[in-house]
């Protein structure tokens, strides 16, 4: 368990459940507002290598990148979006990076656009660090 880690039970409705984990340190003003609006659930948006969750969250940009492995999760403070990377690549535009899928990327790589992603929050073990 750790402070800046935080493990967030998600799912694709009617195909199955992942993890998220969410690490403070990465951005911590971004992880903050994220947290704080979850439950949050949104249709599934499927680009070449990428899954994105559109979100009402504002929020400015935070040690952003442009270069993401498979797995990595990040915020696009442009369009308050929440980015799932399916593969390694190079973004045509800089993102927050906020975490990682710990759990469940096969269930990500099977949705398709339209798809229900809800990310309900903090896991049972990480229910006491959240600040």
């Amino acid at each position: 368990m750790s402070v800046s880690k935080i493990e967030c039970a998600a799912t694709v409705r009617g195909k199955g459940k992942f993890t998220l984990g969410l690490y403070r340190h990465l951005a911590p003003v971004t992880v903050t507002a994220i947290l704080g609006e979850l439950p949050l659930a949104s249709r599934a948006m499927v680009s070449p290598g990428m899954i994105t969750l559109m979100t009402k969250i504002k929020t400015g940009v935070e040690k952003q990148r442009m270069e993401f492995s498979k797995g990595d999760v990040a915020f696009l403070a442009a369009t308050g979006s929440i980015c799932v990377f399916l593969k390694n690549v190079r973004s045509e535009r800089p993102l927050n990076p906020i975490g990682k899928v710990e759990e469940g990327l096969e269930v990500l790589q099977q949705a398709s656009a339209g798809d229900v992603l809800q990310i309900a929050g903090a896991t049972a073990n990480d229910a006491g660090v959240q600040m």
